[in-house]
């Protein structure tokens, strides 16, 4: 590696890598907004994808990290491997999965789930989208979602921009064992986050394919 290039992956490092501070402020955000599927808090903003660097918050040398980027955008999952110390692994046997493309419905059945002895080891799922919202008048174009559960007084109502239909109809799939499945972050460029952790019933009211 030439050292243009070195001095290129450093760069994003950097710009995905929180502060001691910020990781632990994006640390207290993500498990309010597990602990109550629908509502929306705020991480912090970085020069790189706000979703890795939510990710690297949470990674460290333990945690098999896979990432789903668009064709071009590999040097984001170096940089979160370099920065963290994250093993690389495949999706399927990663105990971290962050999708810097909306994933397929086959990459989300085929990841880990745990079972009902060892739910610990399903997958978290960190999934980069446009938007994020609670009203659909607000977020043109959202798949709305209806939600309830463990966490949600009745029901709630998340509109979320850049991901496809299938993508939650895929997630509905994998935790319909609870308690295995897939605890899933979305997490819009502004610092907007929401969780779908997998005890979380999830309604679609809308949306394309």
């Amino acid at each position: 590696m030439t050292v243009t290039a070195v001095q290129g992956i450093g760069v994003h490092v950097r710009a995905v890598t929180p502060t001691a501070a910020q990781a632990q402020a994006d640390f207290r955000a993500l498990l309010n907004v597990l602990s109550r599927p629908g509502v929306l808090d705020v991480v912090g903003r970085g020069e790189g994808p706000v979703a890795l660097a939510v990710a690297a918050g949470l990674a460290d040398v333990e945690v098999p990290t896979a990432v789903l980027t668009a064709p071009g955008d590999e040097h984001w999952a170096r940089a979160l491997h370099l920065g963290t110390s994250a093993p690389p692994a495949p999706p399927e046997r990663a105990r971290m999965v962050v999708a810097l493309r909306p994933p397929a419905a086959a990459e989300i059945a085929g990841l880990t789930r745990g079972d009902a002895m060892h739910p610990e080891l399903g997958t978290r799922l960190v999934v980069a989208v446009d938007g994020l919202g609670q009203d659909s008048g607000n977020v043109p174009g959202a798949v709305v979602l209806t939600l309830s559960g463990p966490g949600v007084p009745g029901t709630r109502r998340l509109c979320v921009t850049g991901l496809p239909r299938d993508v939650f109809e895929a997630l509905a799939a994998a935790n319909a064992g609870f308690p295995a499945g897939v605890d899933t972050f979305l997490v819009a460029q502004d610092g907007t986050v929401a969780g779908l952790p997998r005890s979380t019933r999830i309604e679609i009211e809308n949306g394309d394919h």
